[in-house]
């Protein structure tokens, strides 16, 4: 067995034992990228709130498109006890994943660079904080100002942008108080320097909808910025209501592109 695999497994063991204290949030890890950086993967696991079950989900996404290309997801019965049943539940969906990765030549050996990185806060999606979360007025949620990431990499400077989306209240989500919880979309884009004295942006993600997989969610965070060959990968924060308790999830998606220097 592989050292990434040996600590995917550790990680894996001491979420299931922490149990309801991490069932909210996501454990990312990033898979691997192509030899060229073409095509990149992103794995998260967890526990489910309220059953207790493992899940382990993989994304292989196509880097110059900025596309998904195949899911894989398994998940345990309803409280499967410390370890095992979470281990076996990630080793099969890494099972499910490894022809599609050869093919593409995804490895764990082909981590990239990583030129950026933090660990997103805990938020709570509470209306009586007005700069972040929605207002009580159906339909005119307070958005937050854009996020700014300043990263440095080859002595040249990016600027990532992460703007909020408002996409109005939905039935389908969790109410924050009386009102029906509102679902936020993202957009992200890059503004970097080829020549002195000039300045171009580039937008990476923009979303016409919030698609079924966020459709509760209320904020974004970046988390991740790595590289490789001509393309970089984004991991970023996703936060949802939860109807479990009022809780939020955190979970985690790939936004990826063309390095703004190539």
């Amino acid at each position: 067995m592989r050292c990434a695999e040996v600590r995917r497994l550790l990680a894996l063991l001491l979420c299931a034992a922490l149990g309801q204290a991490a069932a909210d949030r996501a454990e990312p890890e990033f898979a691997g990228f192509s030899p060229d950086g073409r095509y990149a993967a992103l794995t998260q696991y967890g526990t489910q709130d309220g059953s207790g079950s493992a899940y382990t989900e993989l994304w292989v996404v196509d880097s110059a498109r900025n596309t998904l290309l195949e899911r894989f997801y398994g998940q345990t019965g309803e409280n499967p006890g410390v370890g095992r049943a979470g281990m076996l539940n990630r080793q099969q969906v890494f099972g499910k994943a490894a022809p599609t990765l050869k093919r593409l030549g995804i490895s764990d050996l082909r981590l990239g660079t990583v030129i950026w990185k933090r660990t997103p806060p805990d938020l709570y999606a509470r209306p009586s904080s007005p700069d972040v979360f929605p207002a009580s007025v159906t339909g005119r949620p307070n958005m937050p100002a854009a996020q700014d990431y300043n990263v440095e990499f080859g002595r040249k400077l990016w600027l990532f942008r992460l703007a909020q989306l408002s996409f109005g209240p939905s039935k389908d989500c969790p109410p924050n108080s009386e009102s029906p919880g509102f679902s936020r979309g993202l957009m992200l884009s890059v503004t970097s320097s080829p020549e002195p004295g000039t300045e171009v942006t580039t937008l990476l993600q923009e979303d016409a909808r919030v698609p079924a997989s966020r459709r509760c969610t209320f904020h974004y965070e970046l988390s991740e910025v790595r590289v490789q060959g001509d393309y970089m990968a984004l991991t970023v924060a996703v936060y949802s209501t939860s109807g479990f308790e009022a809780s939020t999830d955190i979970r985690y998606m790939l936004v990826t592109a063309r390095r703004p220097d190539r």
